[in-house]
C-alpha cells in the first residue's frame, strides 16, 4: 500500500507547475488521537517512513518531501478544519483522514482547492456523489 501512495503522489507533484520551489509540500490529516488513534498512527507512520526512504535517496527530483501531520481527533467536525488549515499551507498532495465520516467530510475541500486526496475511508459513497468525479483516490482496504 505504501508504494502505491507514494506512486500515485508522483503523478500528482510532477503535474504541478509549482514543482519548482525548493521542497515538495505533503499535508498528512488523520486520526492520531481519539478512537482511531491506532489506524491513524499506522498511516502517518508510513507516510513518514515513505518520505523517509524518499528523501534519502535524493527526494522528488532532487526536491526534499516535507510532510506536516494535522491531528483529526476521529471527529469528521475537526477533520474538515484541520484538511481547511493544510490546504492554507499550499500542499502538493493531501494525505488522509483514514475515517469515512471524516473523509466524507473533507473531500469537498480538496476538490474545490483542486488538490488531489488520497484517503483510507471505507464507506460507500454519499448519496449524490459520484465515483471518480474528482480528485479524491480512495485507498481501502483489501480482502484477502
Amino acid at each position: 500500500m505504501k508504494k502505491m501512495i507514494v506512486a500515485a503522489a508522483f503523478a500528482v507533484v510532477f503535474s504541478t507547475t509549482a514543482f519548482a520551489q525548493g521542497t515538495v509540500k505533503f499535508a498528512d490529516v488523520v486520526e492520531i488521537s481519539g478512537g482511531g488513534a491506532v489506524v491513524g498512527s499506522n498511516w502517518k507512520n508510513a507516510i513518514d517512513l515513505a518520505v523517509s526512504e524518499i528523501n534519502a535517496k535524493g527526494g522528488l527530483l532532487g526536491k526534499k518531501i516535507e510532510v506536516t501531520h494535522y491531528d483529526t481527533q476521529t471527529n469528521p467536525g475537526v477533520a474538515r478544519a484541520q484538511v481547511q488549515k493544510a490546504l492554507d499551507g499550499d500542499p502538493y498532495v493531501l494525505f488522509g483522514p483514514v475515517y469515512s465520516g471524516s473523509a466524507i467530510v473533507t473531500q469537498a475541500l480538496a476538490k474545490q482547492n483542486e488538490i488531489a486526496e488520497f484517503t483510507g475511508g471505507e464507506a460507500e459513497c454519499p448519496i449524490g456523489c459520484r465515483r471518480n468525479s474528482g480528485v479524491a483516490l480512495k485507498i481501502g482496504h483489501l480482502n484477502t
